[in-house]
């Protein structure tokens, strides 16, 4: 696969968002995941961080931790208002 600079691309899909995260281990690829689903709701280059927090989540395997970490960082952000 190709890898892009931003370290995800929005790929075409009829009904919804559909991304290519990737990165040189798992925890790149899925801070490239959370970076996409935010920039389909903000232009995330303009934003610069405030804080750190440490996000845990649990998964059966890698599918379900990446829904698991998508679905917590999206609670976050609709009850407080972050970016992830």
């Amino acid at each position: 696969m190709p890898m892009c600079t931003k370290g995800f691309e929005f790929l075409e899909h009829t009904a919804d968002i559909y991304i290519a995260a990737y990165g040189k281990n798992i925890a790149e690829a899925f801070e490239n995941a959370a970076r996409a689903m935010f920039e389909t709701m903000t232009n995330i280059s303009s934003i610069s961080p405030e804080s750190q927090e440490i996000v845990e989540v649990k998964g059966r395997d890698k599918k379900e931790l990446l829904y698991n970490w998508l679905e917590e960082l999206l609670i976050r952000f609709d009850i407080y208002g972050k970016l992830y």
